[in-house]
This record gives C-alpha cells, structure tokens and sequence, in this order.
C-alpha cells in the first residue's frame, strides 16, 4: 500500500494547501468585509432586516460570529462534502481503470485491501478536516483575538461525521464503478439532488448542509445528536454494502 499511501499523501498536501490558502483569503479581512457591507448597507438593509439579520453589521464586527459564520457556517463548511468525495472517489475506481486491483489481490486478501484503502483515505480525510478547525483557533491566539474555543469539538463532530457520510457513499461508488469518472460523477449528482430536494420542506431532512455547517450549533450552542447518529447508522450501512460489493466483485 506504499503507492496508495503515496498518492494519498500528494492529494492531502494540495488539499491543505487550498485550505489555508483559503482561511487566509478570509481570517485577516474582517474589517474589509465590514466596511464593505457598510458602503452597500443602503441596499442590503431591505433584504437584511427582511431575512432576520438586521444586525448582520455589529455581528460582523465580533469576531466570534465572523469566524464562526464566514468560516465554519460557510466556506470551510460548504467544502466538507466536496473534498470527501475528492479523498473517496479513486480508491477502488483507480485500481480498476488501471488493471492494478488483479496485482493487489494477488498479494493481499480482499478484506485487507478495503479496510487499508478506505482507512488510509479516511485518516487523511480527518487531517485535513482537523487542520480546517484549528486554523481559526491559532490564528486567534497569534493575533489575540477571542474566540469560543468551546464551539470547536462540536463543529468537529458535525463535520467529521457530515464528511464521514459522503466519504462512505462515494466509497460504496468507486467501489461499484470500473472507471475513475463515474464515481465523481454520480457522487457529486447525489450531493446536488439530495441538496435540492432538500429545500422542500417534508424532505429537509435530506440536505446534510445545515448539519455540516453547524446552524444548531450557532442558534442553540449543542450537537445535533439525533441527526449526528441518523448519519452514522446510514453511512455505516452504505460502507458495509460496499465491502459485501467488493468480496464478491468480480476483477
């Protein structure tokens, strides 16, 4: 698994690499970007005060809620999803495309190369996701501003198991598909329609973003445990029908 290892370690670096290129796009332009919604606050306070955020201004200044919104509830947040697909999609779709999965199962057993690629992945998946949460909490101590350290644990869990839960669905995809694309491709679709669909109400429950993003957090300050486990159980069973699917999967 050297070359897995190997591959794996290239995509975390330019994916941490994008993370903090893209905190400190974010960290250092607190007061750019209040100074602008001021300039605009004309025609933004209309919609402001229509969509409840008539004090969007003074919580801008505090950087608590700057950090925790345009951060966590926002850029970082939104990516979640995205780069679990991105550390997923080739673990088992790769070997195929290439014809190297005959070579791999050759010299190791069937349940050793799963629980090696999906445990490589998804430890580089955690990484990144860790390096994403303790950006601001550095950044706030270097620059001495005050931050609810508190909330941290519990936008980890949120985004560790929302990731989780697409990490495992694009597993059981590259799993099931004999070419790198498809996987991305159905993948990404999934996470669009499930988004949309979302935004019906009686199928709320089906966009992972408010979870991921952490808006219980925000308004009540708790862990939505109900939905944390929904998503561990659904994810564990979608990784478990992908480790079925690939013991009896024909190479």
């Amino acid at each position: 698994m050297k070359k897995e290892l190997y591959e794996m370690k290239t995509r975390t670096i330019i994916s941490i690499v994008i993370l903090i290129l893209l905190f400190f796009s974010i960290a250092p332009f607190q007061k750019f970007y209040v100074d602008m919604i001021k300039e605009n606050m004309a025609a933004i306070k209309p919609y402001a005060e229509k969509f409840g955020f008539s004090n969007i201004l003074d919580n801008l200044n505090d950087w608590n809620y700057y950090m925790y919104t345009q951060w966590f509830g926002k850029n970082f947040g939104q990516l979640i999803p995205i780069f679990a697909i991105i550390f997923a999609f080739p673990l088992f779709s790769r070997e195929y495309e290439n014809g190297t999965m005959e070579y791999l199962l050759v010299r190791k057993s069937r349940d050793y190369v799963f629980i090696t690629k999906v445990y490589i992945g998804l430890t580089m998946f955690i990484i990144w996701i860790t390096i994403g949460i303790v950006l601001p909490a550095a950044y706030s101590l270097i620059s001495g501003k005050d931050l609810a350290y508190s909330l941290l644990f519990k936008y980890f869990i949120h985004m560790f198991f929302g990731g989780l839960f697409w990490y495992e669905i694009t597993v059981l995809f590259s799993v099931i598909f004999n070419d790198q694309v498809k996987p991305i491709l159905v993948s990404v679709g999934t996470l669009i329609i499930t988004t949309a669909a979302g935004f019906i109400k009686p199928l709320s429950f089906l966009n992972t973003y408010p979870y991921i993003l952490g808006s219980k957090i925000i308004s009540e300050g708790k862990i939505d445990l109900l939905y944390t486990l929904s998503l561990f159980l659904i994810g564990e069973t979608i990784v478990s029908i992908a480790y079925y699917q690939f013991r009896k999967k024909e190479i």
